[in-house]
């Protein structure tokens, strides 16, 4: 290692209280909410952009043949 870095202790304010917390909404990220849901705990589910979906809404990924169907709504 070629040096440290000292990050000083500070105080947080605590938003929220969940048993599990999910970053990030794409695929993955909602079946994880989803299923910690079902399972009975509280979760939070944080997501950086301005809809679920991850990639595959916000690029515009077309790959996915499930994606692109005629009931499909752009956000």
């Amino acid at each position: 290692m070629d040096g440290v870095i000292t990050e000083p202790a500070r105080t947080l304010e605590v938003l929220a209280h969940a048993d599990v917390l999910v970053v990030g909404s794409g695929p993955g990220g909602l079946a994880a909410a989803i299923g910690a849901a079902r399972a009975g705990v509280s979760v939070l589910l944080l997501e950086r952009n301005g809809c679920f979906g991850g990639n595959i809404t916000q690029v515009g990924v077309e790959g996915f043949a499930w994606y692109r169907h005629e009931q499909t709504q752009d956000s």
